[in-house]
């Protein structure tokens, strides 16, 4: 699951009317609640699925002052051939949103995930991350960039992402009802550790006397997947209704992961007041 796609995350992606014109006057900016119900048609971290690719639902709350702070929680209900609709865990996240120029937006943010059962969720070792969002928009293409650090029992690992999207929107002005389109390509990389096991030999004075199996540890830097997403956003007033079809291509898969390349959809609803 990205978290946030970061996203991912078990961050989902969503677009909020950030076309209403009350958003473009920081005079008019006030604390806002939100909160709706997400479908993913299949769970995945990075590509990489559990053996009977889970679907998901995910309902979220959340809050935001004016001043940019927020919070926001997901609850995780996991679904497949072998399991009715069970409750997994809880993600819970608090950030900042910096203020929005007419190029540039972005966040930093704090995830902590509460498992209920590790044995779920493709990225149970993940305990919690913390990271960076930034965007430069304009009218032809925006660039969006993050960094992260992934914390778990035995390492932190850091990620980045790199992506770019165009929105576009139809909107009628002074109409409360508006439609978004926004392409998108996003490129995931991040550090991976796992065990390199290879025999060394022993020489004396050119000679070989034995050999001895070594295992070692490794890690590197990789790219880990490769995503392409189209979110389409209706906005109604205070209501939002989303469909976000995405193919997922993972990398660099290491011995024990599943995972291959992956179209998935993701539905929802939310309420913002």
């Amino acid at each position: 699951m990205d978290t946030s796609k970061s996203k991912y995350s078990l961050l989902i992606a969503m677009l909020f009317p950030m076309f209403c014109l009350s958003q473009q006057d920081s005079s008019n900016k006030k604390n806002e609640f939100n909160a709706g119900i997400n479908f993913q048609s299949k769970l995945h971290y990075f590509g990489r699925t559990d053996s009977l690719q889970s679907n998901g639902l995910l309902p979220n709350i959340g809050f935001q002052l004016k001043n940019g702070l927020y919070a926001q929680s997901n609850f995780i209900f996991v679904r497949n051939a072998m399991i009715p609709t069970t409750y997994a865990g809880t993600t819970i996240e608090a950030g900042y949103k910096f203020n929005q120029t007419k190029h540039f937006n972005g966040n930093i943010f704090y995830t902590q995930i509460l498992y209920k059962d590790k044995t779920l969720l493709p990225q149970s070792a993940l305990k919690s991350q913390t990271g960076i969002n930034a965007a430069y928009t304009n009218k032809i293409i925006n660039i969006n960039t993050g960094a992260d650090l992934k914390f778990s029992d035995a390492q932190t690992d850091i990620g980045a992402t790199a992506g770019v999207d165009h929105i576009f929107i139809i909107h009628e002005t002074g109409s409360p009802v508006a439609f978004a389109l926004d392409p998108s390509a996003y490129l995931y990389a991040g550090t991976q550790n796992f065990s390199k096991m290879f025999i060394q030999q022993k020489d004396v004075l050119g000679v070989p006397v034995s050999q001895q199996q070594v295992t070692e540890n490794v890690s590197s830097f990789n790219i880990l997947s490769y995503e392409f997403s189209m979110p389409m956003v209706f906005v109604a007033g205070k209501f939002n209704a989303s469909v976000t079809p995405s193919y997922v291509m993972p990398q660099h898969l290491l011995q024990g992961e599943t995972g291959k390349n992956l179209f998935y959809v993701t539905l929802g609803i939310g309420l913002r007041l």
